[in-house]
This record gives structure tokens, sequence and C-alpha cells, in this order.
């Protein structure tokens, strides 16, 4: 039985390096009708030096209270392909991963708490986190990821990474093209000591709709927002 999904939100990014356009994600966020899960497809492309494509589809599937549950990510570029799953098992609190290309198919299982935060090259599911974590008012607060290394073929099983998180106080208003826009700011570092530089830190502003990011920057890197459009359930 299909099952009715509701389009929440839909939009772009364009990807920046320094002056450089190098790729766009389009994206679009549905919601199920009798479970009230949540779907991130984004679809991301990007021209390589060599005039090749790369395309990734992302489906990244979240719970009514927002954890994820299950990430799947196709890439494909000439004649390459890969394929990568993560499902969580809520009740038994196990993910399983399966790496497929056209070699073979690697699983690996393993236990996870059940603060889990699945990853993905989407820059829209970047600030999921954001919508359960309860941040620290004082300090930075830590937050485990689980995603893996892999590329065109299987090298390792995923691993978790601890990244801090810590919310800005801006004293400046955020504008992109001139528009203002309501944002919560959180900067992410890799390590709780309050001594990192510059370079080891991402920025990232999200919007109150569902914390869909509008900016991420990195070092010369920016992600931004062309377009965001919210349709009325």
């Amino acid at each position: 039985m299909t099952q009715t999904q509701e389009i929440i939100l839909e939009g772009s990014y364009q990807y920046f390096e320094k002056d450089l356009n190098y790729s766009q994600e389009n994206f679009k966020l549905s919601q199920y009708e009798d479970t009230k899960a949540y779907t991130f497809a984004a679809e991301i492309l990007s021209r390589l030096e060599n005039g090749e494509f790369l395309k990734l589809m992302i489906r990244y599937e979240m719970a009514a209270n927002f954890y994820p549950f299950s990430v799947r990510i196709e890439k494909s570029i000439g004649s390459r392909y890969a394929l990568e799953t993560y499902k969580i098992d809520v009740a038994n609190l196990e993910l399983k991963y399966t790496f497929q290309n056209s070699t073979g198919t690697q699983d690996f299982r393993r236990a996870v708490n059940s603060k889990h935060f699945l990853t993905s090259p989407a820059l829209c599911t970047a600030g999921v986190f954001a919508l359960t974590k309860r941040f620290d008012a004082t300090g930075r607060t830590p937050v485990t990821f689980i995603s893996s290394d892999n590329d065109w073929s299987y090298k390792s099983p995923p691993k978790e990474k601890i990244v801090y998180a810590e919310p800005q106080r801006d004293t400046e208003d955020f504008s992109l093209n001139g528009a203002p826009l309501a944002v919560s700011h959180i900067a992410l570092f890799d390590n709780d000591s309050g001594h990192g530089s510059v370079e080891d830190r991402v920025d990232l502003h999200l919007s109150k709709h569902f914390s869909v990011p509008y900016q991420l920057t990195q070092g010369s890197q920016r992600m931004v927002i062309k377009q965001l459009k919210r349709n009325t359930l």
C-alpha cells in the first residue's frame, strides 16, 4: 500500500569554492500522513575538473520526533556507481549498514544509542540535529554523528565522530541578497576547548523551517540557499 506524502518544503542550494559555483542541490521535505514521519529527498549535481558530472541522490528519513532512522545515498559518475544505506532498528537500537558497488555488497551491523544522528552529503539535512539537541548555554555541546569514509569502494564500516556545537549570539542581522532573515547561528568545532582556529570551524545559519540551513561556511567554502518555498499543509 502506498503511503501518502505531503510536500512541506522545497528549495535549492548553490555550492561555492571562493567565487566558483561548482555544485547545486535541489531538495524536498515531505511528511507521511499516517505515521507523521519526514523524508528529505535531495539531488546534488557537481561538475568535476575533467568535465564529468557527479550525481548524488539522497533519501533521508526521520521519525515524527525528528530522529533519523534511514539514509540512502546513491552516487554515480560515468560508469562508476555506489550505494550506501543506513537503517536504524529503533526497537533494538541497532544500525544496519550496506555498501554496494559493481564488484559486490558489504554488510555491517553495530549497536547505537537512542540519540543517534546520521549524516548525509545533502546540505538540507545538516541542521537535523538541532531539532532535538539541547545546547549548553555556557559552553559547547557534544553531538555524535554516524558516517562512513567509503566513496566508490568499501574501506571500513561506519564510525562515530563527536563534533562540538556552540550557539552564537550575533550582534548583526543575517541577510541574503539584501533580505533580512531570522536564523539560529550554530558553530561546529572538532574540540571542546574553545581554542579552535577559524580553519577548523563550520558555521551553520539555520532557518526556522525545520532547521533547514540558509547557509554553511567552512574556510573558503560557502553553501547558500538559492530558493526556499514552504507549502501550506
